[in-house]
């Protein structure tokens, strides 16, 4: 049983880009070898690549490194991994996972562009900072009350960006699984993450029970994770006016989720697999770097800066349906994906990919992802100045109605029978959905915040 977990904070917002939309987990069976039989049990095998990846008795080393990139000088990540997995010949397996995430870059702040440059103000991180910020800013001195604050422009029809977005993510993943009869097994997991801004732990339980002579695996989970967010200034009040003092405590989120699923196979070679998940998020939810512009009613000219507001409740659906078919080594899969939550989103996920054999130890997988998201229900380019405020208000691009397309193709090859490389190279590309947003009085400006990635990805796999 895999449950999606969330890694939480900056880091793991900016890495969602580079798979916007897909977060149905998979079941037990979801590792399903080619021809359609239980991972472990396929000795049919004709390539080198078909093997099965959990054999009992054995155990993998994987290494990787992730690098991704948005276009603009915008957000950019590296990521290495380390893992190990032990696979026991009574059919339990027992893993470990280390990540370590660096971010750099900038990314938007969520303020609407203008005709004329702008100027943000933000607490000073370090009081030892003395003219250039950690933001790329310059650190002043307010006259009459001494205070220390950090200011940062952005340039006259571009899109504000808070060019200090750097941060970094240890986190570790420890899983095991352990049959407790011949068709019924259990998985335990937890994982824990910690950013200079944010930490996270979660805890995992599954169960898949196999029928009909190992045909049909019924899967059920649930993770339950907190999450403590610690901004570097504090955390803001919401809709308060941008300013460089200090802000409050920090602030906490459980967040609890279900997944039930089936994976059947109905033909030789053919698999179909259904899952829904539920989650349930309490507590703080708002982004604390995030604003949104006051601007005037008739010229958009900004008028004041506000820190975002977002419910403190969300809770989450998603109906997840695929297939895999198999026609000798070639293996054609077919996913869809349907979400919506409390907040106003919904979002349909498309993809298809093709694993094709290149010789007898390698193979590639060309891959195609469609998604699209409706915007929550207090999504805003900008606030009106001659309205009252509303409770919630956020623009924060990741809650924008948008389209995205993906197009990739990963691949491996057997050095040995022991030894595998292999490797993954994505194209990301968001666009709007629906009519251009305008600020009032100026018909020229793009308020859209979307974005355009890359993510490259290599590593190695070692069996003994």
């Amino acid at each position: 049983m895999q449950l999606t977990l969330n890694a939480g904070g900056r880091i793991a917002a900016a890495l969602s880009l580079a798979t916007a939309g897909l977060l149905a987990a998979t079941g037990a069976q979801a590792q399903s070898s080619a021809n359609g039989k239980p991972a472990g049990q396929d000795t049919g095998a004709v390539n080198a690549y078909d093997l099965p990846a959990s054999e009992p008795g054995t155990m993998t080393a994987d290494s990787a490194i992730l690098f991704y990139k948005e276009g603009d000088g915008r957000v950019q990540a590296i990521e290495p991994m380390l893992a190990m997995t032990v696979n026991g010949r009574d059919g339990s397996s027992y893993s470990a996972r280390f990540t370590y995430d660096t971010l750099t870059g900038a990314t938007p702040n969520g303020a609407a562009p203008w005709t004329s440059n702008q100027t943000f103000v933000t607490p000073v991180r370090q009081r030892s900072e003395s003219h250039t910020g950690a933001s790329g800013g310059t650190v002043v001195t307010l006259s009459g009350s001494g205070l220390q604050v950090l200011n940062y422009d952005a340039a006259a029809r571009k899109l504000p960006v808070d060019a200090g977005f750097r941060d970094q993510r240890y986190a570790l993943d420890l899983g095991m699984t352990k049959p407790l009869t011949d068709a019924t097994k259990l998985s335990l997991g937890i994982n824990g993450s910690t950013e200079t801004d944010y930490q996270s732990i979660s805890g995992r339980a599954g169960i898949a029970q196999e029928l009909g002579g190992n045909n049909t695996t019924l899967s059920f989970g649930v993770n339950f994770e907190h999450d403590i967010s610690k901004p570097h200034y504090g955390t803001p009040p919401p809709l308060t006016q941008m300013n460089g003092n200090l802000k409050g405590p920090s602030r906490s989120k459980n967040v609890l989720g279900l997944i039930a699923g089936v994976t059947q196979v109905v033909a030789p070679g053919v698999v179909v697999q259904a899952n829904y998940t539920f989650g349930s998020l309490n507590g703080y939810q708002t982004d604390p770097y995030k604003i949104v512009s006051v601007v005037d009613s008739a010229t958009g000219a900004p008028q004041r800066y506000l820190y975002e507001s977002r419910p403190d409740k969300r809770t989450r659906h998603a109906a997840y349906l695929g297939t895999k078919v198999a026609v000798g080594s070639f293996v054609t899969e077919l996913s869809g994906r349907y979400y919506t939550d409390s907040w106003g989103i919904k979002a349909v996920t498309a993809q298809v990919s093709e694993h094709v054999p290149a010789g007898e130890r390698a193979y590639i997988e060309p891959m195609v992802r469609y998604y699209h998201q409706t915007a929550a229900n207090f999504f805003t380019y900008y606030l009106n100045g001659s309205r009252p405020l509303p409770q919630y208000a956020s623009a924060d691009s990741r809650l924008d109605k948008f389209n995205a397309i993906t197009g990739g193709i990963s691949g491996g090859y057997k050095l040995t029978d022991k030894l595998e490389l292999y490797g993954l190279a994505e194209y990301y590309k968001q666009a709007e959905a629906g009519t251009p947003a305008r600020l009032p009085g100026n018909s020229q400006l793009n308020l859209f915040a979307g974005t355009n990635a890359i993510s490259l990805m290599t590593g190695i796999k070692l069996t003994f």
